[in-house]
């Protein structure tokens, strides 16, 4: 009875490759990322996004957490990029479509408000080599799990280490469908308007006191703030859906 039981099991047992799986979801997501953006009327503010970014290289572009996912086909593709993408295995299928834009990855994450490690301390590390040797860095400003809209102190010192500007970029579309997640993560949708907007340089002194980097801290906050509301507006989108909540821009406990 029991052999048959362990056959009976094998028979509907099914197969299950993480990594394979892991790989298809990736080039999948790959690919949708690049008919939305074949798809979509496409506005880059400034005019000349390769004039702009080229003298601030390396650099680090920071983004709003959620807000991410067109990052990797708006980008200028002369300059050399990578990214900064969390350990956890969600984050395993957006890794696999990055690596299909030719984009390096920094895994990690800061821990944010949690005790447990994500590999932050090593991916900071990791970001300031890559700087270091001529790459920009690409970093969301705030961390999981909250508040939202609310940057770290990470990717401020990182930009006090390297000498590095902090660059802010948003993308919008006038079509999308917005999740009921703590950073409002939104799936830019196609067949409408597509805006990407880069924001002024923020620059932090090495010298930097812990004053000087809590100015910078919010400068961040106010500028990514300010390209997002415009990326919106340029695409004719209302930004409202995408907007976290109040209580989600409060600290977030598990």
């Amino acid at each position: 009875m029991e052999s048959l039981r362990s056959v009976q099991s094998s028979m509907f047992r099914v197969p299950f490759d993480k990594k394979l799986l892991a790989r298809f979801t990736g080039s999948t997501i790959a690919g949708y990322m690049s008919f939305v953006h074949r798809c979509s009327r496409v506005i880059v503010q400034p005019d000349d996004p390769k004039a702009f970014l080229t003298p601030l290289a390396p650099g680090i572009c920071a983004l709003w957490h959620g807000q991410f996912l067109l990052c990797p086909v708006v980008h200028v593709r002369e300059l050399p990029l990578s990214i900064m993408v969390a350990q956890h295995a969600d984050a395993e299928f957006l890794a696999q479509a990055l690596v299909r834009f030719d984009m390096d990855l920094i895994r990690g994450a800061g821990a944010g408000r949690r005790v447990k490690d994500r590999g932050g301390a090593r991916a900071f590390v990791a970001a300031a080599k890559t700087l270091a040797a001529g790459r920009s860095v690409a970093m969301t400003a705030d961390i999981p799990p909250g508040p939202a809209r609310s940057a770290g102190t990470g990717i401020v010192k990182l930009a006090q280490v390297s000498g590095r500007p902090i660059v802010p970029l948003a993308v919008a579309t006038s079509r999308y469908h917005a999740f009921h997640t703590w950073s409002r993560m939104t799936l830019n949708l196609p067949f409408g308007t597509l805006a990407a907007v880069y924001g002024e340089p923020i620059w932090v002194s090495r010298d930097s006191d812990a004053e000087a980097l809590e100015q910078s801290r919010r400068a961040v906050e106010m500028e990514l703030d300010a390209v997002t509301s415009t990326a919106y507006r340029l695409a004719g989108a209302d930004p409202t859906r995408a907007t976290p909540s109040v209580n989600s821009l409060q600290p977030q406990t598990r």
